[in-house]
């Protein structure tokens, strides 16, 4: 039995090495190894630093797949990182937009060494194609904490604008999490 719900989308991102794949169990590992790696983690999640085992990595990713499309991303050939477009799963936001399609984003670049070289925000363009035009989402987010700048400039280049705030209590690192968000309307 799989542990992470499989789909048959692929998103090419035009002109470029990189695209987005379904992603397969089989590269559990890679993703133990990126929650496992007390710097990706820093970046990826808000919480307070800590790492995944074995049975966290597959109990999130079973977990989310349920509700959303995950992708391997694959750059030159090479798996870089994850992502996936999730049906909103944040009470406060889903009843903020009662009877629309709300779903949000999420991404981390496991490779430290492509870090800051525009693979985030170039899967993150191409996530966002894929819910306004496949998902028929009315309004997607994108959630990020004060302390990681790039990805709220990641947030600002793909078109998304802050629509709210709150202050972060249970985090040694978050102060502020950001609500970026953007409408099927506003799509670039």
């Amino acid at each position: 039995m799989s542990v992470i719900r499989r789909h048959d989308y692929t998103l090419k991102i035009k002109d470029t090495q990189l695209e987005l794949i379904p992603l397969p169990d089989e590269h559990l590992p890679l993703l133990y190894k990126w929650n496992n790696d007390p710097e990706v983690v820093y970046w990826a999640d808000s919480g307070n630093f800590e790492v995944c085992t074995e049975e966290d990595v597959r109990g999130i990713y079973s977990y989310v797949s349920e509700k959303a499309f995950c992708f391997l991303i694959v750059y030159e050939g090479n798996p870089v990182g994850d992502c996936w477009v999730q049906e909103m799963n944040l009470e406060h936001l889903k009843e903020k937009h009662p009877s629309k399609n709300v779903y949000r984003i999420d991404i981390t670049i496991g490779e430290k060494e492509l870090w800051g070289k525009g693979i985030g925000s170039a899967s993150v363009k191409v996530l966002c194609k894929f819910a306004f035009h496949k998902l028929e989402a009315d309004i997607l987010y994108y959630i990020c904490c004060d302390y990681n700048e790039r990805s709220r400039r990641t947030a600002i280049k793909n078109g998304f604008v802050e629509s709210g705030k709150r202050d972060v209590v249970d985090s040694d690192r978050a102060k502020i999490e950001y609500f970026y968000m953007m409408d099927k309307k506003f799509m670039r």
